[in-house]
């Protein structure tokens, strides 16, 4: 009985002693959301010489009723003139009202001790239902002398002006939200920091229903945060734009019978001698629909056919209703979601059963959040429906592949070997270059195909034969959609685009490429001190004589995904992944993505978006380099630092991916012109 009250004893206090750093971590986190992120509000209940001034110079206002306060602005400018101030000032709240329930800008203009004639502020935003966002702090050399503050409204709005304090208690804010991410990543360094005896000790991925609980739960999670994301730019919902209603157009006219769409093109389209140069329509009042493939006198619909089989018509014709793109969007992103974790989890087990289930866990969660795929996500429209199935296809047919390779049942191989071939088959259905990712099935099945004459021989004929006829199919049905269309089944339309240049006369230079090839991987991203850090550059020709097709983009994959930094150490780890005969896929992924990157820039140009078609294989390649390095990292006795380094690489990642979230290289489609509560929310907690 002694004995086991020792024990129970002994175990209390290695439970007390394990939780002394969780009740730090929480303690640390706590005290990081109340006194540094409060710094403005614990600094202004310092401040000496409050004042609120009520009587204010107010222009480009016409008062309703004397002495009402209360201004109509008929021109959109109100401007607010506080004379004699006087004194040391370190902040301003504005009590004023707005009929608009939407953002005001404002800049505030002062003169001071050390400046006598008045110079202006940064322009901020004050936004109804934002109480910080009434505050600013100011910084004048000195005392400061007049105080003129512009605010910019729509015409004929109405303002109540109350007054405007210096030197206000800025209120205290505790956001729960902050403190959640704070204890995320804080926890994420506590685990990765376990000393290197238990991480040694730690779970290996053994498929238990604890670690089964815990993938079902990060994807739950992760589902959760996308649907989320696919809402952060409400433009997107309601989808305004009339060319992105092609894939739903297309829906009614396949139901009609038919591929062209149910719109007659104007007179002038069809009598231009090139109807294709949209500059010379524009200039010549010609009208067109922008973005539609035009062949023929007739409008078709370029974009891969896979997704309108697979959801829109489906959907036309259950309902009667047009599925949103921002739903199949969505749908694409999370069945890719679910083959990345799948996917994963199968090259973990085959090659690298010594991971960590941590880092597997860390490892899944930074692909499928890759800052290229958020774009996407963040940004749901027409455009990038094809491209987001495409990648989904493209990580389940990858993993189908695997686990078909490694069955030892015939029959759930061959089954296995259908699916995975149907999945990389269906790319060609969705966005036609990425098809250049079956290639990966050559190191893939080297082995079989070469070694042993396994595949494409005799001894076995089905297994071949289950690899190559979903090809086959689904290559019938795409020649056919495409002869029906522009008489040619090779023939996927994208040159009849009427868009911002001629497709149809597009052609390989080695000094584009040069630029693309520049753009879409080496890029250094560029970095701000405000809010969200990330800027959106448009893109320069530079050098280049020629016409470019470009628009922004937020740096190179390589230069801006920490985790694809990874390749630096593709040679460390090819010894290891030699041996384990997978050396060959991670730079056949490296060859394919460079590969579609000319593709790209030769047939479209350098637009972000783009981007998402070739970084699965830079992507898929730093997977298998990051578990060959953790793999030798425990076999050194070196796991913590190398857990350490990935946790670094994830907060940097997710500071790549918020700037990508929320940058405002786009002008048309961004949080901050579309979703401004949130935009400005954000901003508000990542001010100190």
């Amino acid at each position: 009985m002694q004995k086991t009250g020792e024990a129970r004893t002994e175990m209390g206090r290695k439970k007390i002693k394990k939780g002394w750093p969780v009740f730090w971590i929480i303690l640390g986190v706590l005290a990081a959301e109340i006194f540094i992120f409060n710094f403005s509000a614990w600094k202004s209940l310092f401040y000496k010489e409050r004042a609120v001034f009520e009587q204010i110079g107010v222009e480009g206002g016409v008062e309703t009723t004397e002495g009402s306060r209360e201004y109509v602005v008929p021109e959109g400018i109100l401007t607010l003139h506080i004379a004699g101030v006087d004194r040391k000032i370190h902040n301003l709240f504005f009590a004023v009202d707005f009929s608009e329930e939407e953002g005001i800008p404002y800049t505030v203009t002062m003169t001071d001790e050390g400046n006598y004639y008045p110079y202006s502020l940064p322009e901020r935003m004050l936004m109804p239902g934002i109480r910080k966002s009434y505050y600013t702090n100011v910084y004048p050399s000195g005392k400061a002398g007049e105080v003129t503050v512009q605010f910019a409204v729509p015409a004929g709005s109405v303002a109540t002006v109350n007054a405007v304090c210096v030197n206000a208690r800025i209120p205290f804010l505790f956001s729960i939200g902050r403190v959640v991410l704070l204890l995320g990543a804080a926890f994420l360094f506590y685990r990765a920091l376990w000393r290197e005896k238990r991480q040694q000790e730690a779970e290996r991925c053994l498929g238990t229903a604890k670690q089964a609980i815990m993938i079902g739960g990060t994807v739950l999670l992760l589902t959760g945060m996308a649907w989320k994301l696919a809402h952060v730019n409400p433009i997107c919902i309601v989808s305004p734009w009339p060319h992105h209603k092609q894939y739903q157009e297309l829906a009614e006219a396949m139901a009609e019978g038919h591929f062209y769409l149910d719109f007659e093109p104007s007179e002038g389209l069809i009598q231009a001698e090139n109807p294709y140069d949209t500059i010379y329509l524009q200039a010549n009042g010609i009208d067109y629909r922008a973005d539609y493939a035009y062949f023929e006198g007739k409008y078709y619909v370029y974009f891969g056919v896979v997704p309108e089989i697979l959801l829109y018509l489906p959907y036309y014709l259950l309902t009667g209703e047009h599925l949103p793109n921002y739903i199949a969007v969505f749908l694409f992103y999370s069945g890719f979601l679910l083959a990345v974790f799948a996917l994963l989890w199968e090259i973990v087990k085959k090659w690298f059963s010594k991971t960590p289930f941590f880092v597997y866990l860390m490892i899944s969660v930074l692909t499928v959040c890759a800052g290229n795929y958020l774009f996407v996500i963040a940004r749901p429209d027409l455009y990038d429906t094809p491209i987001m199935a495409a990648n989904m296809f493209t990580a389940a047919g990858f993993w189908l592949w695997i686990r078909g390779k490694y069955t030892l049942s015939a029959g759930k191989r061959k089954i296995c070997y259908i699916l995975g071939s149907l999945s990389m088959a269906l790319v060609a259905g969705c966005r036609p270059q990425m098809l250049l990712f079956s290639f990966l099935a050559i190191p893939l099945f080297w082995e079989e195909v070469i070694e042993k004459r396994e595949l494409f021989g005799k001894k076995n004929l089905w297994d071949t034969f289950c690899l190559c006829i979903p090809y086959a199919f689904v290559a019938a049905g795409i020649m056919y959609y495409n002869a029906a269309r522009f008489g040619s089944p090779f023939d996927f339309g994208a040159a009849y685009s009427l868009t911002s240049n001629d497709m149809t006369k597009r052609s390989f230079n080695f000094s584009q490429t040069l630029l693309g090839l520049w753009h879409y991987f080496f890029r250094p991203p560029v970095i701000g001190s405000d809010f969200p850090y990330l800027e959106g550059v448009q893109i320069a020709s530079g050098s280049y004589m020629g016409k470019l097709n470009a628009e922004y983009t937020y740096g190179g994959l390589l230069a801006s995904n920490a985790f694809l930094w990874l390749l630096l150490w593709l040679g460390r780890g090819r010894e290891l992944l030699r041996k384990k005969r997978i050396y060959g896929m991670a730079l056949s992924g490296i060859v394919v993505s460079a590969v579609l990157a000319v593709v790209d820039v030769t047939g479209a140009g350098i637009l972000q978006r783009y981007m998402v078609d070739m970084v699965w294989g830079v992507w898929f390649a730093a997977v298998l380099v990051c578990l060959a390095l953790t793999e030798k990292a425990a076999e050194k006795g070196a796991i913590r630092k190398w857990t350490v380094c990935l946790a670094v690489i994830c907060i940097l990642q997710a500071f790549y991916g918020l700037g990508v979230i929320f940058g405002n290289g786009d002008l048309s489609v961004n949080v901050r012109t579309s979703n401004p509560e949130l935009y400005y929310w954000l901003e508000g907690l990542m001010r100190f």
